[in-house]
């Protein structure tokens, strides 16, 4: 039986972030019933990215990320401190502050921590940043790849080519996704120490990017703690033969991840090899020789072929989807990540659903992304406007 009530129903998120790291994070408190309402500045040039849905200007990555939430237009840089105040109003009855900017613009801002406890002492405040608030390179600018840069995670993401090695840039963002869910963690933590707290006293959240990518390569880690090289690591980069990716006769490829022993069993078998069997941590020319023959094996085959090879021998082989393919995958839709919506604009859209599966709650699209300012009314009416009060505001340029 289904439950109708969210787990963050009656929380209320001041969203203030861009691009992908915070709203990705707010999109996640969202699903879960949160009242996400994004501080917007219609200004932003990457507000509104492309691609777009054809025939209008509604950014699918938007539809994305900002699902679940409501929007609002405040001119905070403006010397008026009108739209401040009424910020402040929306801050006395907000749970969680989210924010993106490099450390010191919230506080020429007026939006900084301490300035947003002295209103609302309970307020959890997260500061999703590349470098963190404290450090030699906090202030610095950065993206994604500078974050996989700094950690050593770009430099083992190698892709070997004779004597020639060129990192790869990954195709998702890992940092940025990874901060994104650190911070969510981070946040429900604080609401679980709050609710203890008899003062209800809020919490400030440091979160940077570049930490939480570093802390994603334990086994890099234990490998470099121990003394040992990265060539011994048997989840890097494909010098295993037994976890690699290997091309098709019809030129796509398989993903081999058969670490376990019954799993390599299975895969030697299934590529005819049984000699190979025992070698399983063979090292140096023979670690080669498995690697050329398996290499060989491969080829000789259609992934489709080896498709139905492997759903008779359980080895952990899958084929490498296209994204296309993925998103039509059954698995997927049978697990209903990929979902249908109409969209108020683009009409029937495709969305991505939560991977989060309760037993009995229910988590969805309850809302489309909205468009830049669109609660404005609705949202100030909740903290006491009027509607004289608010065409006021209107002609004091108080919303962007």
């Amino acid at each position: 039986m289904e439950n109708s009530a969210l787990p963050l129903d009656g929380i209320r998120v001041l969203d203030f972030s861009r691009m992908l790291p915070g709203p990705y994070c707010t999109m996640i408190l969202a699903d879960l019933g949160a009242e996400v309402i994004r501080i917007e500045d219609p200004t932003f040039l990457w507000g509104n990215p492309p691609p777009f849905y054809e025939g209008t200007s509604v950014s699918a990555f938007n539809a994305i990320l900002n699902r679940n939430k409501k929007s609002i237009t405040l001119n905070l840089k403006k010397s008026d401190k009108g739209a401040l105040d009424i910020l402040y109003k929306f801050v006395e009855t907000t749970d969680i502050v989210v924010e993106g900017f490099r450390p010191g613009v919230t506080q020429k801002l007026g939006i900084d921590y301490e300035s947003l406890i002295k209103i609302n002492p309970s307020i959890i405040y997260c500061s999703i940043t590349g470098y963190g608030q404290t450090g030699s390179k906090s202030t610095e600018a950065g993206h994604d790849i500078n974050y996989l840069g700094l950690s050593g995670l770009l430099g083992l993401n190698i892709q070997r080519n004779g004597g020639n090695s060129q990192p790869v840039i990954p195709c998702v963002q890992p940092a940025d996704i990874g901060g994104a869910l650190y911070a969510v963690i981070g946040i429900l933590a604080a609401l679980k120490k709050r609710d203890k707290d008899p003062e209800m006293k809020g919490e400030y959240i440091d979160i940077s990017m570049a930490d939480c990518v570093l802390s994603m390569n334990p086994m890099v880690a234990a490998f470099e703690f121990t003394g040992n090289t990265q060539e011994d690591n048997i989840l890097h980069g494909g010098n295993h033969p037994y976890y690699s990716v290997y091309r098709t006769k019809d030129d796509k490829f398989m993903a081999v991840g058969s670490i376990e022993m019954q799993f390599y069993t299975n895969l030697c078998n299934a590529l005819c090899l049984p000699q190979y069997i025992p070698h399983q941590y063979a090292r140096g020319e023979q670690r080669r020789e498995i690697y050329e023959a398996f290499k060989k094996a491969f080829l000789s085959k259609s992934q489709d072929e080896w498709v139905q090879i492997f759903e008779n021998y359980e080895a952990c082989v899958t084929p490498l989807n296209s994204c296309t393919l993925a998103l039509q995958d059954p698995h997927y839709l049978s697990r209903n990540i990929v979902k249908n919506e109409v969209h108020p604009i683009a009409g029937k859209i495709r969305n991505l659903g939560n991977p989060i599966k309760f037993s009995t709650i229910k988590l969805s699209i309850r809302s489309s992304a909205p468009s830049i300012g669109q609660n404005e009314k609705e949202l100030l009416h909740s903290v006491g406007y009027s509607e004289e009060e608010i065409q006021i505001m209107k002609k004091k340029r108080l919303f962007r």
